[in-house]
Order: structure tokens, then sequence, then C-alpha cells
């Protein structure tokens, strides 16, 4: 499925593009790998629930044991741009909590692993029996901190959290779930979405993945993400942020503050 992604991204054919929502963009890609995800899920998971962006039927789902959450092409606007700057995201909640989470790169080949109580891991797909740990820095430098920004848009909100915490460096990508695998790996040190818009399959995978290697992924306004919704309701109307968890205090505070919650 994977390949399948990139090699679409590779080939330079175009791309059949439709438009769900304002601003919102699907692909051929989008479906094409939504229904491998989902149909190796039932086929091997048959007792758990799959709850997918692509398919709002499925978003009642959250109640359920076992519940898969999946974006099976996040950064769509990226893949069409053709810049690699995209992700798939698959995650497994037992009870509302993040159980395994997985995040791959299909133009670098980069995957990202996690179940919890395990630990944290990458690998590239090509070398699948070559995986290494992943740790969220825990001594960050507070004096040259470093911030994942979208390429693609600006919050203004954004700006004031680099004045309070005097970020240093913005690295710049597309997809928010490759903006958090930037953080995961240890290219940057924070990411922030000071807005609204997120939705649980953007979060869920990426949450595992950042505690099993000591970060905190939590809302805007410093609270735990939430699995478990009223029917239909997959927002994370606060927002997101991502940091290691040494420094959790520091930029919660900040995020509040730039929420206007304190």
């Amino acid at each position: 499925m994977i390949q399948a992604i990139y090699e679409q991204y590779l080939s330079g054919e175009d791309i059949d593009i439709k438009e769900k929502g304002a601003d919102d963009p699907v692909t051929a890609a989008d479906m094409a790998a939504n229904q491998l995800i989902v149909e190796t899920l039932k086929r091997n998971c048959p007792e758990h629930a799959i709850l997918t962006e692509e398919e709002p039927d499925t978003w009642d789902k959250t109640g359920e044991e076992w519940v898969w959450m999946i974006d099976p092409l996040d950064g769509t606007k990226d893949f069409i741009k053709g810049n690699g700057e995209f992700v798939t995201m698959v995650g497994l909640t037992h009870l509302g909590e993040p159980f395994i989470g997985v995040v791959v790169e299909p133009a670098t080949g980069l995957e990202f692993y996690a179940c919890k109580d395990f630990g944290a891991f990458k690998t590239r797909l090509s070398q699948r029996d070559a995986s290494s740990r992943v740790k969220i820095s825990d001594t960050p430098d507070m004096k040259y901190l470093r911030l994942a920004v979208s390429r693609s848009h600006r919050d203004p909100r954004v700006d004031k959290f680099i004045e309070l915490l005097k970020v240093q460096d913005e690295i710049s990508s597309g997809s928010v779930g490759r903006k958090m695998a930037l953080v995961i790996d240890g290219e940057a040190d924070i990411y922030v979405h000071p807005a609204g818009g997120t939705k649980v399959w953007d979060t869920c995978a990426c949450e595992v993945i950042a505690s099993e290697a000591g970060g905190v992924l939590l809302s805007g306004a410093g609270e735990n993400i939430s699995y478990r919704r009223p029917s239909g309701d997959i927002e994370n109307h606060y927002g997101l942020l991502l940091c290691s968890a040494k420094i959790r205090d520091t930029v919660v505070r900040a995020s509040r503050r730039v929420w206007e919650l304190d």
C-alpha cells in the first residue's frame, strides 16, 4: 500500500483530485490507500472497530473497546504538489487510550511505530530488520528551541507562541503527522497547532509513539486528548502541542496564554 502511494508520487502522472469540503481535497491515492488499509484490518482484526477519515459513517465508532483510527494520506495538498511531505497514519485505541501507532513517510520510506509499554522505533520500509529506538530529547536547549511549523499556512497565534518561548529556529513542513514526526525524530523540539481542525486520526498514532519516546502530545489547553467522543465529534477543538515531557509545563503555560485561557 505504501509503495503504491510512493509510486504514484514518483510517476508524475496526473492525480485525480476531488473536493470533499472547502479547501479540503481528496485524491484517488487517498481512497485507494484507505481501501487497502481497511480491508487488511478487517481481515486480520475482524472484532475491532475502524474509524477512518475517508468514511464519515465510521466517525461514531469512538466508544468501541478497540478502535483503529486511520488517516491514509495526511498532507494531501503536499502530495498533490509533489514535495514529498505527506504521511500515512494508523493508530489503535483500547478503551479510548492510544495503544499502537504507525506513521510512514512514503516519499522517504521512513517509518515510526510504537506499542504501549514497549518503546518507540523507526526503520526504513526497505530495511525492516534494522529498527532503532527513537527518543525525544529530555534536555532540549531552552535558549535554542526549534519549532516545527506549517509550510502552507500560518496562524497568528504561532507568532505569539514563538515570542513567548523565544523560539530561535523554525522548521517548515507539510502534513500534521510529518511535523509531529520531526519532533519524535529529534529534528525539532516542539510542534504546536494553535487552532481547531485536526481530528482524532491526526493524533492517535503519533500520541503513542511520542509517549513511548519520552514526549507528550496534548491539546493546546494542556489536557490529554480524548479518543472516546460523543457520536461524530472527532475534532481536537483546542488544537495540539507536542514536546518532550521534560518541558511540558513550560510549553503548556505558553500555549494556554496563546489560547487566552490564563
